[in-house]
């Protein structure tokens, strides 16, 4: 498939008009903001889980001291996949194009790339709640009331349940519920809350209870607990995600597990085809995208 001059024939008259393409700025790029990229250099990244030792027990006078041992938890593989996309113009096409529009088309073969490493990420985002595409290395998702501990198997949440509205109210129980995270061995973290994740249609509410610094929607002058200059938060707005009421809230990136692997970096290429001379323009890249640790990442599927 190839850019013939006939489908283009407005392109090859020089006369004055308007030709309205490539007018739009993309979004600054989002996914960047929440995930630690690492280069990679494999077909594919394994991770495991090592459980430490549990707490002191008390030892009566002439007893043996009491022993524990390390766990190890269950492999968990991702696999990198390629994505790639070309264009083709015909030699006649791009010699005759009046206007220079052809010659811009390699270049949105950038902006492409760019949308697409935004949906895949922003994917494996839609499948932390309910998916099963995406999991940890305990095999659940990245939320859940049911996280469930190697040597113990007792259970922590990392969501709120029931599902509360992004508010003052649904703020305060996951900040609470984020103080009160336990590590593999029993022991209480301390994991930072840092990124406020949401759909735009969410954005006013943010800027609301950030930017207010008595409390939002009553008469009182009661401080507002969860104002951006108290906790710290950033927002996040992306138009990427399924779901326009669900809201979550993530440690930095590098602290809260979420990763792109860059297997291959995003490349360009162009060549003539020998036999037409017509210009061939791809783009490629190698990649994939995981969490490991739901530690660090608290959500409300509201």
């Amino acid at each position: 498939m190839a850019t013939l001059s006939p489908q283009f024939n407005e392109l090859l008259e020089a006369d004055q008009k308007v030709i309205f393409a490539f007018g739009f700025n993309q979004q600054e790029e989002k996914w960047s903001k929440l995930a630690e990229k690492k280069t990679s250099t494999k077909a594919y990244e394994d991770g495991m889980r090592i459980v430490g030792l549990g707490t002191l027990v008390t030892k009566p006078e002439g007893t043996p001291i009491a022993f524990d041992d390390p766990a190890q938890g269950s492999r968990v593989r991702t696999v990198h996949t390629t994505y790639a996309l070309g264009w083709r113009a015909t030699m006649e096409m791009m010699m005759d194009d009046q206007h220079g529009i052809m010659n811009k088309m390699s270049s949105d073969l950038g902006e492409s790339a760019r949308d697409h490493r935004e949906r895949l990420f922003w994917g494996m985002y839609d499948d932390f709640f309910t998916g099963t595409t995406y999991t940890g290395l305990e095999s659940e998702t990245m939320f859940s009331t049911t996280h469930t501990h190697v040597k113990t198997a007792t259970t922590q949440s990392n969501m709120l349940s029931p599902a509360v509205a992004l508010s003052t109210v649904g703020l305060e129980a996951m900040r609470t519920m984020a103080e009160i995270t336990q590590s593999e061995e029993d022991r209480y973290i301390d994991v930072e809350q840092a990124v406020l994740v949401h759909h735009p249609n969410l954005k006013h509410q943010v800027d609301t209870l950030f930017d207010t610094q008595f409390e939002v929607d009553t008469s009182n002058n009661n401080i507002n607990t969860v104002a951006s200059n108290r906790t710290g938060f950033t927002s996040l707005s992306v138009p990427f995600i399924t779901s326009t009421t669900a809201w979550t809230l993530h440690a930095p990136k590098g602290k809260n597990s979420i990763t792109w692997n860059d297997r291959m970096p995003l490349k360009f290429f162009g060549s003539d085809d020998p036999d037409t001379q017509d210009r061939k323009h791809y783009a490629m890249y190698r990649a994939s995208v995981m969490f490991r640790e739901w530690r660090g990442n608290w959500g409300s599927n509201f």
